[in-house]
């Protein structure tokens, strides 16, 4: 994998703390089931269309959001129960093939993330960076120009997780 260069402050960093050991928030992403009750943009209803999650395996999943439907997949690189995933996502096409946004920003391909998760007193906290991948400058402004778009859609996102692992442990 190749991150572009990208200054330390202009990657998207964000922490979330969620009421649950690390194991279980880890394993929330581990399988299509989980993944379809908390996943992806809180406006359109997600599923999994398939999930391989090892390293080099894909999780591709559809989103559908008042009848229109986008594609999008994760690449997984590392896999570190329960402390650490790592994975490009980008939109895709319904085979999975990475295509451009389709939305009128000019954006990198792949953006490349990387959550750790730590645990204290029975709380788990995701630290998450992300960053463009192979990404040209303008792709790299494109990026920076919506972080605080992606950090509020994160953040609607983990909300979903927690009602998740609130829901899985009650």
């Amino acid at each position: 994998m190749n991150a572009s260069t990208i200054s330390h402050k202009d990657k998207l960093k964000l922490s979330y703390e969620f009421n649950a050991p690390k194991e279980l928030v880890f394993n929330a992403f581990s399988t299509a089931e989980a993944l379809n009750e908390w996943w992806g943009p809180v406006e359109a209803k997600n599923s999994a269309i398939s999930l391989d999650f090892r390293p080099g395996g894909v999780f591709h999943f559809k989103m559908d959001f008042n009848g229109n439907v986008n594609y999008a997949r994760f690449l997984f690189k590392t896999i570190e129960p329960y402390d650490l995933l790592e994975y490009s996502n980008a939109f895709a096409d319904e085979h999975g093939n990475p295509i451009p946004a389709p939305f009128d920003v000019t954006l990198p391909l792949e953006i490349f993330y990387s959550l750790r998760f730590t645990e204290t007193n029975g709380k788990t906290t995701i630290h998450l960076t992300g960053e463009p991948f192979n990404a040209s400058q303008a792709e790299v402004g494109g990026f920076i120009s919506i972080k605080e778009s992606m950090r509020q859609g994160f953040g609607a996102t983990f909300e979903k997780l927690g009602v998740y692992l609130k829901n899985v442990t009650d």
